[in-house]
């Protein structure tokens, strides 16, 4: 009885501390390469990310990585003509951890994003996986 006690004591206390994005926590943007495959320009996608970023969610937007709690590697690869995949990694910058992983998504030129494959996957990752996995960060 008293092991299945601490048992669950750590996990509760292992799951209290494990890190999660608040509102209002600082985030560093950064685009990650995929080897092998065509990527698009990182600075672009990184302004799109940010729009996104400050637009529905109440994330605040750091400079640097040292002074965020977490830094955001975004990926987005070209595939046939205007598609985009993109994938969206959260990284705990005190321990180094993944606290998220996305799912690859493809975005498509349309109208509704400005004709850009690129716009569109991102929107995808910040509304369907973002907001969903932490809602309390919503706007």
């Amino acid at each position: 009885m008293k092991t299945l006690s601490l048992l669950v004591l750590f996990t509760l206390s292992s799951l209290i501390t494990f890190a999660q994005l608040k509102p209002d926590s600082k985030v560093f943007l950064t685009f990650e390469q995929t080897q092998n495959e065509v990527n698009v320009d990182g600075d672009n996608a990184i302004a799109m990310l940010k729009e996104y970023i400050v637009g529905k969610t109440s994330l605040v937007i750091s400079e640097s990585k040292e002074s965020a709690d977490f830094t955001f590697q975004l990926r987005i690869i070209e595939k046939k003509i205007g598609n985009r995949r993109g994938k969206l990694d959260i990284i705990d910058n005190q321990t180094l951890t993944p606290i998220f992983e996305s799912k690859w998504v493809t975005g498509t030129s349309n109208a509704f994003y400005g004709y850009s494959g690129s716009r569109h996957a991102i929107g995808l990752l910040v509304k369907d996986q973002l907001i969903k996995a932490f809602p309390k960060t919503v706007k």
